[in-house]
């Protein structure tokens, strides 16, 4: 097949390394112009490490990664709410490392596909056997398939499916980036507040992701200066506090608001979604990068299956949906805890969480082990 890849991020680059195989003339789409991945730190729960291996980059993943027994919940004052042995339940590996890491990795698995930088798509018309587009430089091509990789603002979403399928508020804003500060720790550390939440996670090499969100519904915050985020998070005491008090303005911090992405259906005629384009979610339960890379290998996998396109891309829709969906209720349902402000609710939702915070968690990622998650039962 002719195959045409818009977006060069994990969900993209994921598709041309399970396609690339198979004899496909593959071209990525990439509206920078160059490798330029966004973000700070990804965290790759238990369920990633099947994908990982799938896609043969689980080795270089862990060479590169920090590998955890255990997550750690915290309020914010510093006291230990509860943890999440992991390791002690037999899951697979919980580990983490930088986007940018993670980037280089899947670009060195690229051999075949040709990349076009600084191009995005401006058209799309669906014929019975093929797609016709038209590129943002004038020129024109014609796809077997064009798989649309490009993020929860999808210019290929948008083009194909309409308008009027746009990405959701969830009323939370966050600030997320990488520091050196020596917290020593060798877990997750997820801090609970008043209406927001802070998470330190290491990444190795001594480097630790934080993410940093509160619940803004109204959106009245608005490009926060790096030297406020210290007094906009003064409710939270211990390591937490020392390292905001230490921010530079050198330091690259990445501010954005949350948004949720549900599509119906994911497949218009020879064009399909995926990754964020199709499902983007909160970052509750870490899935975006592996629910990306699961809908890239399902695809392969239904055209190594089924020789006729159409059927083929009803086949992965039907298989990969459900799970996709249920992701995305379970983040935004389980986010509700960082909702809660006042003082009583605060503490009523801590000393829930002190009684059965590792069973809820542990809820939330055992059926994305065990496969059995978007099943009916769920």
């Amino acid at each position: 097949m002719n195959i045409l890849i818009v977006g060069g991020g994990i969900a993209g680059l994921s598709a041309a390394i399970a396609l690339q195989g198979d004899g496909h003339d593959i071209t990525i789409a990439e509206t920078l112009d160059g490798w330029k991945p966004t973000g700070a730190g990804l965290h790759l729960p238990g369920n990633a490490v099947t994908a990982l291996r799938d896609l043969g980059i689980d080795q270089d993943v862990a060479d590169k990664s920090c590998a955890f027994p255990r997550l750690d919940y915290f309020d914010h004052r510093d006291r230990k709410l509860f943890a999440l042995e992991t390791k002690q339940l037999g899951w697979p590996t919980f580990q983490a490392l930088t986007r940018s890491d993670f980037h280089e990795i899947l670009c060195a698995r690229l051999t075949t596909p040709t990349i076009r930088f600084g191009l995005s798509v401006s058209d799309i018309s669906n014929a019975p056997d093929q797609a016709q587009v038209r590129f943002t430089d004038g020129t024109t091509g014609s796809f077997d398939l064009v798989i649309g990789a490009d993020g929860i603002n999808s210019a290929v979403r948008r083009l194909v499916f309409g308008p009027e399928h746009v990405p959701q508020p969830t009323g939370y804003i966050c600030w997320r980036w990488i520091t050196d500060y020596p917290f020593g720790l060798t877990a997750p550390k997820f801090i609970i507040g008043h209406g927001q939440v802070i998470l330190v996670m290491p990444v190795g090499d001594s480097r630790f992701y934080i993410y940093a969100s509160t619940y803004d519904p109204g959106e009245r915050i608005h490009d926060l200066p790096t030297s406020e985020l210290a007094a906009h998070f003064a409710r939270f005491d211990g390591s937490v506090r020392d390292m905001l008090g230490t921010i530079g303005t050198d330091t690259v911090i990445h501010e954005g608001r949350l948004q949720q992405m549900v599509m119906p259906e994911w497949v218009a005629g020879r064009v399909a979604l995926i990754g964020d384009a199709a499902h983007g979610t909160l970052p509750t339960m870490a899935q975006g990068a592996t629910q990306s890379i699961k809908d890239s290998l399902a695809l392969a996998n239904a055209f190594c299956a089924q020789s006729d396109i159409t059927t083929a891309l009803a086949d992965w829709q039907a298989a990969r949906l459900p799970e996709a969906h249920w992701v995305q209720q379970q983040s935004l349902q389980r986010m509700g805890f960082a909702k809660i402000r006042g003082k009583t609710g605060v503490w009523l939702r801590n000393t829930l969480m002190r009684r059965i915070g590792s069973k809820i968690v542990a809820s939330g990622f055992r059926p994305l082990i065990d496969g059995t998650a978007g099943n009916r039962k769920d």
